[in-house]
Formats: C-alpha cells, structure tokens, sequence
C-alpha cells in the first residue's frame, strides 16, 4: 500500500499541487506556496522585488563622458605619472579598439622580467571625495592589478583587459586628501599583455555621498522606505531597467515576505531560504540582521534562517548583489539571476542523494547505487528507516535500511539494488528513458521528508579512439549555447529553453560543451527530456585572477562541488569540465580532476584545452593526459595539424572539438552563413577516427563588453541571432549536421500518388555518424498559402552506419488541390528533424513592397515574407544601369554606398527552390534624407514590458520610441542609450503601436516604420 500511495502521488502530484496554489494565491498574491506531503512546504520568491543602487557602488559606462569639472591624466602628461619599466608607447590599438588621445601604454609580463607600472599622481585642487575612473584599450592580460591610494587606504582591484576596453569604467567613490601622495597604479604579477591609458576623478558632492552612505546602511532593515525604488523581477538582472543596461557593481534587492498563518514556530521544524544562483557575490539580510555570504554566481546555495524569521508580522528579505566580477566574452548579468524560494521541512531531511544505475549491456538488467545525505537539526541522536523506490510510470524497485544519526550532523548512506531486464530502458538522445527516485527517511512509520529526483540508465565510455553510448560507438556534433539573451539575460524562462533545445536539435545537436558555467537546471531538466548530452563546467576560465587561485582554489572546488552536488542525477550530463583555456595549469587540474572524482566517481571529467597542439607542450608540462577526455578548442587555420599534433602527443585519448569558431560574423545579418562548416568537418571525416565529435562557438549570438563587439553589443556567432532568429547558418547547419546523405525525392507523380525517396547513410567513421532506431519518413503537401494538404508518415527500418543507399517510395490519396509544395524529413524516434527537403511545383507569388526610404547613400526595402518563398532580392537601376542585389532571408534589403541625390526605380523579387516569381509593383525614390532608422529586430510584451530589439552604429549617442494605442496616438516617449534593447513599462496597455529612431552624433535618424502588437 505504501508503494502505491507514493506511485499515486508520484502521478497526480502536479493537480493537487496547482490546487493548492489557487487556494494560497486567493490570500497571497506575492507569493505562492507549494504544499507536498514529503514533509516539505515551499513559498516561491520569484516576481516583483523592489531594486536600488547607491551612489559609488557601480556605475553604467555608457553615461560617462569626460565633464567639465573632472580631472583627466593621460599618459602623456609625464608630469604626473611615475614610469617604471620598459613600456612601450604604441599609436595602433589592438583588436579594432580605440584610445584616449594619440598614443598608450603597454607592456608584455610574458617576455620581461623587470618589475614594470605605471603610475598617476592624483594631485587634487581641494581635499573632497572623487570618483576614479580609468581607460585603456584591449590587451591580452587578464589580471591587471589597479591600486587606488587615497586618504583610508589602498584599494585593490583586478580588470580583465580583453573586455570593457575604450569606455571610462568607474572604480568607486575614494576621499583625496590635497598635497596628499595619493595615486591610481597599474601593475601585473602574471603572463600578458597590459594596457594603460587615462584616468579621470569626478568631483563627488560630499554632502549627497555622506547621505547616500546613510541611506544604504538603512537598505536591509525592516523599517526602510523602498516606495520610490525600482520594482525588478525575479528571476531577473539588473538590465531588465533600461539605466543599468551595462551597469557593474553592487544592486540592492528587497522582498517582503508574510508567512502563511499555517506556518507556526515549531523546534522540530527548520526554515530556509534557497537560491538558485545571484550572480557573483551575494550578501543576504533578513529584517536587518546579516545571515550570509555566498559568492559564485552561477551554483546555489541556502541560508538556515529558522531562528530570525518573524512568524506573527512581515518579514524584509534583503540581498546586495555585485556582479563586479567579469571575465571573458559573455556579458556578466548581475543580480538574483534564478528562482528564490523558502523550504520548511521538520528537524530530520534527506539533503541530497545521487544515484547511478550501471546497466550490463550484455544481460540487459542494471545494478543501482543510492548515496543519500541525511541531515538531522535536532539535539538528539536519531534512529530511522531510509528507502528509496524507483519508479517507472509505476514503483519497480525499493530498497531500505535502518540508519542511526547523531544530534546536529549530516551523514552519507548507501543503498543498492538490481533492475531486471524487463524494468530497464536505456537512455538514448535518440529516446531518452527517464526514472524517478523517491528516497524517504521515516521514524516510527511517521515520514520526516521525501526527496523526489529524475534520472536515466545509460552508459558512456571514452576509450582510446571512441565515444561509446551504450556500447555503440558514436562520433556526435553539437553546439555551445551561451546562457544569454537580451532580455532575460541568464535568467532564461522555460520558454526561451524548450525553444533553444527544440532548434539545436533539429539542427543536429546531440553532444553539447554547453557554455562556461553551471546551467539553469531547467536546461539540463530539458536536456534530459529531448535528448542532448553535456559536458557541463564550473565557472573557472582564468586561473590568474585572485578570487580563483586564493586560499588554495577554495572557490573553485566549492563551485564544482556545488555544481555536481546539485546536478549529478541528471543523465544527459556525462561529464565534468575543471575549467576552461587555462595557463600555468598542470597542478591545479591534477587536484580539480582528483576533487570531482571524489564527488561523483561515475562520470568523465577533464578541463577544456586551448594549450596541447603548441610548441613545447607535452605530456610533461600538460595535464591534458589526466583527463579521461581531450577536449580542445579549435580556431586556427589548419584544424588538421592541430588534431595531428594533439594524437601524436596523447595516442591514447579520444579527442572532441569542445569549441570551434568557422567564422566570425562581422555583421548581424540574417544571411551570414557558415560555408566552410563542411570543409572544417572533413578534417574528421572517414580519417582521425580518434576524433569523436565537435561543437561549434556558438549556437546563439550573445551580448558582450569584448572587442570586436557589433555596436548593438553583441558578439555574432550564432546560426541564430540573440533574438533566436534563424540564420542562413542554421539551414547549413541542418544539412552538415545530417547522419544521412545525398537526400533526395524523385519520380514525384502527382496523378499516381507516389514519389521516391533516397538518402545515404553516412559510414562508421563518417561524421556525424550513429545508429537510428525507430526513425520515420514524414512528408506533406502545402498549397501557396501554406495550409497543408495532406500529411503522411512511413516508418523505417534501423539505419546503421555503414550500410549505404536506402532508397523507397512513399505515397499519398488523391489531393483536393494542386499542391504547392512537396517536404520530406528524415524524424528522430522522440520527432525530431534529422534532414530535410521541400521541392515546388510552383514559383513563388508576386511579393509586395511595403515601404522604402532613403538617406544621402542608402535605401532600404521593406516587405512582407510570402509563405511560398524563401529569399529575395531586389532589382533596380542607376541612370539607367541594371543592378541586382543580394539575396536575403530576411523582411528587409539595403542598398548601401548609393550616389546621393539619385533617383532610383527598384522592383522585389522573390525565390524559392523552382525559380524567381513576377517582380514586384515598381518603386521609384531619390537618394537624400536623414539617416535610417535602426533595424527592429523582435519585440513582444513580457511582464507587462513592451521590449524592442534592434541594430545598432557606432555613432550612435541615444534611441527614442514614441508608442501609444494607434498609429495616430503616439503620445508617450522613451529615450535609452541602451545598445541594442530597450524595455518600456506599458502596464495593462492591450495593444501597442510604436515607432523608434537613433540619434547620432551628426543627429537624429528618421523614425522607423510604425509597428504593432497585441499583449
């Protein structure tokens, strides 16, 4: 009877969970609490927290600009700086970026080994508080140490010049004394290239700074007035309000909390507050007392704040979060990033438990081994009963045992058992099995708490030359995917994920290096329902910065203990990456492997190299052959020497690209392309059959504070852009990424209903290559207006690698109309797209020209996409000279670089497949006017925010929006200087209209064309 109480609820826990949450949310509109009987109650914190910064904590570049009344040193100003070492003085800036004035600094930590700064004497005309900026341009050093003496102290901090470089970023408010030695001072201790330029001290108000210190000292006590802060959401980052789009520093967070009248104070019952990741350092108050610190931005962690909650009156829970630490390409979006929620369970819980299910391919049963951590808060020694059941759409399998507990202590149990063949289905990213385990811990009958988790059965090996899932030898292509997207940042709804997984897997994608840094657990939930295995990494990508290699690795080893601890149970992970593209790392990776080994000894782990194929790397200096993987990143010229070198150096490891970089794109357009992803990928192609797999940088655009950014900040790399708009690329990518070949319909007789279909299977050492087990033939018949006629499906047989031609017919009844199209798909066993092909029997309609407008050199072409095209171009003339355009994916077309003061006739054409349709209705326009509008690349209503995405120029200074209820009632105005988004609070408005124009440094742009959209 046990056993199926727990399968029932197990089953229908989802309804009685929502019904319980419109029962609390009719009282509580704050807040929603989740009732179980697992001996758990849980309050969600994610929605609106009221949001606030202080003056001195951060700052946002893009509003500092040199004023009047600051002080400015450049480096040339040799009077007040202090030179020592042999710094070179340079008029050409690296990585496209600029500097202040006519020359820089710089100087190589690599190649001298002489101690080297330089130094600003920050004489001030009068004693007063100053704000400390500094300036420099790209450099490779990613630990360039900034030491502020002023009238307290020294402060110390560390900038990784690759990122931010040309703005004037803020190092804090300091007092100076007049006459005084006080100074900005750049140095290294470490390997790279550093940069010096400029510095800058704004007069900071004395008066307003000392009341402003005041007031944050207020910030987390329960009688502090937040009514004229920001309402911020939950999950959320602090650019989600368009003033601190690139802001970095500290945000103060503040939540009311009312616990539920069921909630009583209880010595036998412990409350918690658990986050799921603040990026990067948290300080967490509860009504004004400091109950913790965690730092780490990405891993979560909890506060015990059973003793300091109030049960009777209102609770304010406080966070200052600083995302003051940035590292690498990726944006740093600070804040509480993932979900905040409160836990009360009784004195005794199950903390954690890890399982792994190792089948034996040959019988086809699978043994089991449960590790469970058991936590018991009381002052007494405890005696219980633990048991785990697996549970299959029903109970398949328990086990139990007797425990005994000491007072106040956590301690590690194992269970075991064995599954029959008939209970095991394998995991499979072409169809992944999913289990749970319900591991309960009881005292005399009576349940304590029950800890319910997902996992799957499956076995991956790395040997010698081969991945093996199953026991099948698999070589696997896939991406990485930066958690990134320009509204929800890191947050990542689970919208934006189901919709990034459905298209990197219709895309090809089956092994994935995800990212740098520990992923949104409903990623891997995802992962694990559709089918994507991963590596997944602790945030570690530079080894020379003293938050990492401080007190021995301390925060290192916490972020992959807490990454593993929270994550092992998932079975789309196989493994652990240490870091990614470290230096000076032989003995660090030696004692990270050796630390995850002890956590989870059941999956691969290793560190992501960008170092092995180098001169006077080997075995010796490189810890490359203690990982159970080489996982390399590659973006030379000669891929193929690179994958020599590293086999002749380290013959006994398979080797997967973790990043590659075709092309970057140096533009956001939609048809930027990957054409040489094919050349890239025959490098691995029936040859290095020790290469087992790759995945590209990257799948998506992503926002940047990186050199070599578009001016709508963000990096182009993506087959779709940072809108999850796709690119030409995702097509190629679609194709390339293929297990077949040569896909093919012929002999298409419509009167007969029938056609043929062919593709090839790529060979064993093909690439990608992979048994398909269980696949369909889908195909279906579209009319011009793209409804669909009829629609078919033919299962096939097994397609193993190696076994060449599969050819066979597929047929249909009678069709009600001429069809338009024809499209066939190669589906996965769990629907997925795994090649597909669409001929027409038409050429596609007339399109229409919706607007054109013109500036001095450039027209631009707007119109609506026909269902039956797939690209266009234009076809116009200059003083009578026939031209053509490119052909484009996308609603738009610009003709750039145009003699002014032209009159220009141009007509629309559309393609598909077949051929071109009719041009379109002539336009005729002269080349004169104001600059264009920026492109619109989306926009939606989320959180009762109307947001826009659109392109970006470097000239730009500001972005306007007027919106309101028609096209004829713009009333309302916003202004940002926001790159590339801008986020406008519209309240319960149902139906927005809008228009948006840049303003230059030469002035302002037209307006855009108007758009509109329902809430």
């Amino acid at each position: 009877m046990a056993k199926y109480i727990s399968w029932f609820w197990s089953k229908n826990r989802s309804y009685f969970s929502f019904v319980f949450i419109l029962i609390i949310t009719a009282s509580c509109s704050s807040q929603t609490t989740n009732v179980t009987n697992d001996g758990e109650e849980q309050i969600s914190l994610s929605g609106i927290w009221k949001f606030n910064t202080f003056l001195g904590d951060g700052s946002n570049y893009l509003d500092i600009q040199p004023e009047e009344n600051d002080i400015v040193i450049d480096n040339s100003q040799t009077q007040h700086i202090i030179i020592k070492g042999k710094w070179v003085t340079k008029t050409v800036a690296d990585r496209e970026t600029s500097f202040w004035k006519e020359d820089y600094l710089s100087y190589d930590y690599r190649k001298n080994n002489d101690p080297a700064s330089v130094k600003f004497k920050t004489n001030v005309p009068k004693t007063g508080y100053y704000e400390h900026f500094i300036y420099y341009p790209a450099g490779s050093h990613m630990a360039t140490h900034v030491n502020v003496k002023h009238a307290n102290g020294i402060y110390i901090k560390d900038f990784n010049q690759k990122t931010r470089p040309s703005v004037w970023l803020s190092l804090g408010i300091f007092k100076i004394q007049k006459n005084s030695s006080s100074y900005i001072e750049f140095n290294a201790f470490r390997k790279g290239t550093a940069t010096v330029d400029a510095v800058m001290l704004r007069p900071v108000n004395e008066k307003e700074f000392t009341k402003e210190l005041q007031n944050k000292k207020g910030a987390a006590l329960l009688e502090y007035d937040d009514s004229d802060w920001h309402n911020l959401k939950v999950p959320g980052h602090f650019g989600m309000i368009n003033k601190y789009s690139n802001y970095s520093g500290k945000g103060w967070y503040r939540k009311e909390i009312s616990l539920p009248k069921s909630w009583k104070k209880n010595s036998k019952e412990r409350i918690r507050v658990q986050f799921e990741g603040v990026y990067h350092v948290a300080r967490v108050f509860l009504n004004g007392k400091y109950i913790g610190r965690h730092q780490g931005g990405f891993t979560p962690f909890e506060f015990d704040i059973t003793d300091e909650i109030s049960f009777s009156g209102k609770n304010i829970l406080a966070v200052e979060a600083d995302n003051n630490y940035l590292v690498g390409a990726t944006w740093n979006w600070g804040g509480i990033i993932r979900e905040v929620t409160l836990v009360k369970n009784k004195e005794v819980r199950v903390k954690s438990q890890y399982i792994h299910a190792e089948p034996n391919l040959k019988s086809g049963t699978a043994s089991y081994k449960v590790k469970v951590r058991v936590e018991n808060n009381s002052g007494k020694t405890k005696s219980l009963k633990l048991t785990s059941v697996l549970i299959k759409e029903k109970p398949i399998h328990s086990t139990s045992t007797q425990i005994t507990i000491a007072p106040n202590s956590i301690k590690e149990f194992e269970l075991e058992g064995l599954l029959q063949k008939e209970d095991v289905k394998l995991w499979h990213f072409d169809n992944p099995q999913l289990y749970n385990i319900e591991t309960s811990v009881t005292e005399n009958n009576n349940l304590l708490h029950r800890k319910i988790d997902r996992f799957g059965i499956r076995k991956f090996e790395a040997t010698a030359t081969q991945m093996l899932l199953n026991g099948e030898p698999v070589r696997l292509v896939g991406f990485n995917r930066v958690s990134d997207h320009r509204y929800w940042g890191s947050s990542e709804p689970q919208e934006l994920i189901n919709k990034d997984v459905d298209l990197m897997k219709n895309a090809g994608a089956n092994f994935n290096r995800i990212m740098h840094g520990t992923q949104n657990k409903k990623l891997l939930d995802r992962c694990d329902e559709k089918g994507i295995l991963i590596f997944e990494e602790a945030n570690i990508r530079e080894l020379k910065m003293p938050e990492i290699y401080e007190d021995d690795f301390a925060y290192p080893k916490q972020w992959i203990r807490e990454m593993i601890e929270r994550d092992a149970n998932h079975p789309s992970i196989v493994g652990w990456s240490v870091g990614n593209e470290l230096e000076d790392h032989f003995e660090y990776v030696k004692m990270a492997y050796e630390y995850a080994k002890k956590i989870d000894p059941n999956r691969l782990v290793l560190h992501v190299s960008n170092r092995g194929y180098r001169k006077g790397e080997s075995p010796s200096n490189n810890p490359l052959q203690y990982g159970d993987m080489i996982f390399q990143n590659i973006y030379q010229k000669d891929p193929g020497a690179v994958m020599d070198t590293l086999h002749a150096r380290w013959p006994n490891k398979a080797m997967f690209f973790s990043e590659f970089g075709v092309e970057r794109f140096t533009t956001a357009s939609l048809d930027n392309n990957v054409t040489k992803l094919g050349d890239w990928y025959n490098h691995m192609r029936n040859q290095r059959p020790y290469t087992t797999g790759a995945s590209i940088w990257t799948y998506n655009d992503y926002k940047s504070g990186y050199s070599q950014t578009l001016p709508d900040e963000n990096r182009a790399w993506g087959m779709v852009n940072a809108w999850r708009t796709k690119r030409r690329a995702f097509y190629t990518h679609q194709k390339e990424n293929s297990p077949v070949t040569n896909f093919k319909i012929e002999n298409v007789n419509l009167k007969k209903g029938s056609a043929v279909v062919s593709f090839k299977v790529r060979d064993l050492e093909d690439f990608p290559s992979f048994t398909m087990k269980d696949y369909t033939l889908q195909y279906s018949f579209k009319n011009n207006l793209g409804i669909e006629l009829i629609k078919e499906k033919v299962n096939l047989p097994i397609l193993t690698p190696g076994m060449g031609q599969w050819q066979g017919n597929i047929f249909w009844k009678s069709l009600k109309e001429t069809p338009y199209s024809l499209s066939v798909a190669l589906v996965s066993t769990n629907g997925y797209t795994r090649r597909e092909k669409t001929i027409y029997f038409n050429v596609p309609s007339k399109p229409v020209i919706e607007e054109v407008k013109a500036s001095e050199n450039k027209i631009r072409v707007h119109f609506t996409k026909n269902i039956d095209a797939f690209e266009y171009y234009l076809k116009y003339s200059i003083d009578g000279q026939e031209k053509e355009s490119y052909k484009t994916i996308a609603n738009y077309i610009d003709l750039d670089s145009l003699p002014s003061n032209k009159v220009i006739e141009l007509q629309l054409i559309s393609s598909n497949s077949k051929g071109d349709s009719k041009a379109s209705k002539s336009s005729t326009i002269t080349t004169k006017g104001t600059p264009l509008a920026p492109i619109v690349w989306d926009y939606f209503i989320k959180d009762n925010n109307l947001i826009i995405g659109y392109s970006g120029a470097f000239e730009d200074i500001s972005y306007t929006v007027k919106y309101g209820s028609s096209t004829n009632n713009l009333s309302r105005e916003e202004k940002s200087n926001s790159r590339g988004i801008m986020i406008i609070p519209i309240a319960n408005q149902e139906q927005i209209y809008f228009q948006i124009k840049r303003t230059t440094t030469s002035g302002d742009s037209q307006w855009s064309n108007s758009l509109h959209l329902k809430k």
